[in-house]
């Protein structure tokens, strides 16, 4: 009786091993999130670029959204620093937009139910430095 007892425990352990790993191949439950830009945007000199992507979220994490600040002819992006990053369970691509006011002003509006992971107030990598103002809506 204990040698069926121990031989049906290592059935279904073997079992939810094997099912885990199909779960997990197949799912893709705890994969890297894809990024996709929304918009890419130079300033009035062409000299820095603005970039709002969205992340998709996976099953531990939200979508998000988020501003970079990069220099316009960084094709590769090697040097892009984040200056502003929310979200949310319900996060929409047009709950964030930017727009440069001016050579060095750069205005970021978010919808204020957005949850804020990082907000830069001027960038610190990108030179000349940028000066973010933030609206809520």
């Amino acid at each position: 009786m204990k040698k069926k007892t121990l031989i049906g425990i290592l059935i279904i352990a073997l079992l939810t091993i094997i099912g885990f790993f199909v779960l997990m191949t197949n799912f893709e439950i705890f994969d890297q999130p894809f990024e996709t830009e929304l918009k890419a945007e130079c300033d009035f000199q062409k000299t820095r670029k603005i970039k709002l992507t969205e992340r998709d979220g996976n099953a531990v994490t939200n979508r998000s959204l988020h501003i970079y600040a990069t220099y316009c002819n960084n094709i590769d992006d090697t040097i892009s620093e984040p200056i502003f990053v929310v979200d949310a369970p319900f996060v929409n691509r047009n709950d964030v937009s930017f727009k440069w006011k001016s050579f060095d002003t750069l205005t970021i509006k978010y919808d204020k139910r957005l949850k804020v992971i990082e907000q830069k107030t001027e960038s610190e990598l990108i030179n000349p430095r940028i000066v973010i103002k933030y609206t809520s809506k």
